[in-house]
């Protein structure tokens, strides 16, 4: 189960870089709307996954002592805040609706890390 998580980890991390290449080669971001939804999704996922297999496997005896939802969502937020503030500071965002467009991002990081979370309690 350890090496079947992690290599799913692994082929995730793998995907998202494959599609940001994609998409910066072809300006994803700018001819779909939903291009920007998706990968937040899967970043999501990607550190939900990452994070609960590194709780799960190499700090198994810590599972039972803390909140695992808590901890992962803290961790997938605090990584999500701080793209938003990356995107910010690189001016990288759309200043038209940034509000809107900040909240569905981290709004799609948080959906991400619940399926993670999900696949993680079903396994």
């Amino acid at each position: 189960m350890r090496t079947f998580a992690l290599l799913s980890v692994a082929l995730l991390g793998l995907l998202i870089a494959f599609l940001q290449l994609l998409a910066t080669h072809y300006f994803l971001y700018w001819e779909f709307w939903w291009y920007d939804i998706m990968m937040h999704f899967l970043g999501g996922l990607f550190i939900g996954t990452g994070f609960l297999w590194f709780l799960y496997f190499e700090f198994s005896h810590l599972v039972k002592r803390i909140p695992i939802f808590a901890v992962t969502f803290l961790a997938v937020l605090g990584v999500g805040i701080a793209w938003e503030i990356f995107e910010y500071v690189t001016n990288s965002y759309n200043a038209s609706n940034y509000t809107l467009d900040t909240s569905l991002d981290i709004a799609m990081d948080i959906a991400g890390m619940m399926v993670a979370y999900l696949l993680f309690k079903r396994l």
